[in-house]
């Protein structure tokens, strides 16, 4: 058992291996094969398709292209990643803080509920307004 994980660990030795648009196109590609089974067959085929790209992606030696995949795929998904969890803290923290946005700039604030009718100054571009908290 342990030389069979040595021969792998030396095959892959300067592959580029599982990164996160790897792992995106695996779940995906499991997403995809579930809502072809239950709606529509045909989606199947998409799904192969993304489990053979995870596949190419894993196992190639051209590592520069891989890693601007990559980073051109991180460039998307965090600030999609970041708005689900600024979402799930504001849930969260929904009985401790209101949440609100600034009227000029827009900035997302908090305040501790239960303070009433309280003066805020928005951090970023310094405008004042009363809100109910």
């Amino acid at each position: 058992m342990y030389q069979w994980m040595q021969k792998l660990q030396y095959w892959m030795m300067g592959r580029n291996g599982t990164d996160q648009l790897a792992i995106a196109c695996m779940i995906a590609g499991l997403v995809l094969s579930v809502v072809a089974q239950l709606f529509f067959w045909p989606l199947i085929f998409v799904s192969y398709l993304l489990y053979i790209w995870m596949l190419f992606r894993v196992f190639s030696r051209n590592l520069a292209a891989r890693q601007r995949e990559n980073q051109a795929f991180l460039k998307v998904w965090r600030p999609v990643a970041g708005w689900f969890s600024f979402q799930r803290t504001k849930f969260r923290a929904r009985k401790t803080y209101k949440y609100f946005k600034c009227p000029h700039c827009h900035l997302a604030l908090r305040a501790p509920r239960g303070r009433g009718k309280i003066q805020v100054t928005c951090q970023r571009c310094h405008t004042e307004f009363i809100k109910r908290v």
